[in-house]
């Protein structure tokens, strides 16, 4: 039995105790994708994070671009443990959990680190198997994944609940952002998928920037993307990355902070209904990872 064989063993024995219907809690996964980078992926993902720690939710931030993590600076805290640890060193899931400001937990993609951006198929197996842990400690994960349309990313996208693609509204962001609606299409069954606009200057740009990607998605790729909502170009985002603080913290009554309010409001927590955690998710990782 060769190593891969052996972690579709763990699963299939995890599946044998739990069933179809997972007793406990199952975390929210959200995956938070784009098609390029520097649109502010992790700004969203620190920021939704920072809002529903402030509500209530038990949350958790996985930073997935592997090798290149930038959660931690986002928050001015320095990891013990990365991702890398859970391969390299063997690390269970929990010592890899750091624990952040304003009651966030995280866990870092690492920086630096080359092998991260060129996991084998085993490598990707063996972390989200680890991660499967984690579906019975919080009430939502929140995964910033690379940007791009990398194996790595797919992985992630496959086991989060709901994808939202972020961009900006200019024509090569949408473009990219368009790119990855495809891929997703291509290799993930029915997915829920939801789009943010980012740093828009009016309503007019949003609507206008939203619209098209999702008639077209609709057109042409056959797909119902959501409106999830936009976040205003506000300088209290730039100047809260400097004070390493989420502006949702820092500045409770921005523009921007309205956005993310309005955001998650928009996010749909459905536990009651869900009847399969994180171990279903691996089922189709398995089956499409190889495509």
């Amino acid at each position: 039995m060769d190593q891969a064989e052996k972690l579709r063993e763990l699963v299939r024995n995890k599946e044998k105790n739990v069933g179809d219907k997972l007793q406990y809690k199952n975390a929210k996964v959200f995956a938070i994708t784009s098609g390029k980078g520097g649109v502010g992926k992790t700004s969203l993902a620190v920021n939704v994070a920072a809002f529903l720690s402030k509500i209530g939710k038990k949350v958790l931030i996985i930073d997935a671009d592997l090798g290149l993590s930038n959660v931690e600076i986002m928050l001015g805290i320095t990891p013990n443990h990365t991702i890398r640890d859970l391969i390299k060193n063997n690390k269970d899931i929990k010592e890899v959990i750091t624990k952040g400001p304003f009651n966030l937990d995280f866990i870092s993609g690492g920086n630096g680190f080359l092998e991260m951006a060129e996991l084998s198929d085993v490598e990707r197996e063996e972390i989200l198997i680890k991660l499967q842990k984690l579906d019975e400690e919080y009430d939502v994960i929140l995964i910033d994944t690379g940007a791009g349309i990398s194996k790595n990313v797919i992985s992630f996208l496959m086991v989060a609940d709901e994808i939202i693609v972020i961009t900006t509204s200019e024509p090569t962001s949408i473009t990219d952002a368009y790119s990855v609606i495809k891929i997703v299409k291509d290799k993930i069954e029915k997915p829920d998928l939801g789009i943010i606009i980012n740093r828009v200057k009016n309503i007019i740009e949003y609507k206008k920037a939203s619209s098209l990607l999702i008639n077209t998605s609709k057109d042409f790729l056959e797909m119902n993307i959501k409106n999830i909502g936009f976040i205003y170009e506000d300088s209290c985002v730039r100047n809260t990355i400097f004070k390493k603080t989420p502006f949702v913290i820092y500045y409770p009554d921005s523009q921007a902070t309205g956005c993310i309010k309005y955001i998650v409001e928009k996010l749909e927590f459905n536990y009651e209904e869900k009847t399969s955690g994180l171990i279903t998710k691996f089922r189709s990782w398995f089956k499409n990872v190889g495509r």
